[in-house]
């Protein structure tokens, strides 16, 4: 069975309180509160044993911030969170027309018997 890091993702992100309500794996027709977070993952098979049984999946999740002023301490409590399970990142930061918005996207391979996370 393929562990969710979706429903990892949701709740590491839900435990930050700056952000705790205002997060969506889908782009809000309009952003009215800040700061908001929009998240979406992918994976893929990356090792499968003799059955075929999905032994371990990469996963790729980006997580967008959104906000007015300095994303920096939040962006960093993110980081904190998903850096020392194991996932790998990288981030790019810009200024939408008054708006801040930084973009991280963390990868990692997870073994889903012992729900580790290790790099390619």
């Amino acid at each position: 069975m393929i562990y969710d890091v979706k429903e990892l993702v949701y709740a590491t992100l839900d435990s930050i309180p700056e952000i705790s309500g205002h997060i969506s794996p889908q782009y809000p027709d309009e952003m009215a509160e800040f700061p908001c977070v929009v998240y979406s993952t992918e994976h893929a098979a990356f090792f499968k044993d003799s059955n075929q049984e999905e032994q371990q999946t990469q996963w790729t999740f980006t997580i967008d911030i959104f906000g007015q002023g300095s994303l920096d301490d939040i962006q960093d409590k993110i980081i904190g969170k998903f850096g020392p399970m194991g996932f790998k990142y990288t981030a790019v930061d810009q200024n939408l027309n008054g708006i801040s918005r930084i973009g991280i996207t963390f990868r990692g391979i997870v073994d889903n018997c012992l729900l580790h996370v290790f790099e390619n």
